[in-house]
C-alpha cells in the first residue's frame, strides 16, 4: 500500500515539474526580453468564429485523448 502511494506521489511530482517547465519554456518563447508578446497585433486580437472553432476542436481532441487513456488505464488495472 505504501509502495503504491509513493509511486503516485512520484508521478504527481514528475507531472507538476514537467508542466511548470513547459509553461516556462512556452512563456519565454512567446515573449521578447522586455516582456512584450512576439505576436503581431492582428494575431493577438483574433476573436472571431474561426478562433472559437479552433479552440473547440482542440478541446474535443484533448478530451477524447483523455478518455482513451483512461480506458486503457482501467483495462491495464483489470489485467493485473
Amino acid at each position: 500500500m505504501a509502495k503504491k502511494l509513493a509511486r503516485r506521489l512520484m508521478w504527481a511530482l514528475v507531472g507538476s515539474a514537467t508542466s511548470k517547465a513547459v509553461r516556462s519554456m512556452t512563456r519565454r518563447a512567446m515573449h521578447d526580453r522586455n516582456g512584450t508578446p512576439k505576436l503581431p497585433r492582428p494575431v493577438r486580437r483574433r476573436n472571431g468564429m474561426g478562433t472559437a472553432l479552433t479552440w473547440a476542436i482542440g478541446t474535443g481532441a484533448m478530451l477524447a485523448l483523455a478518455d482513451v487513456l483512461s480506458e486503457q488505464g482501467k483495462k491495464a488495472a483489470r489485467a493485473r
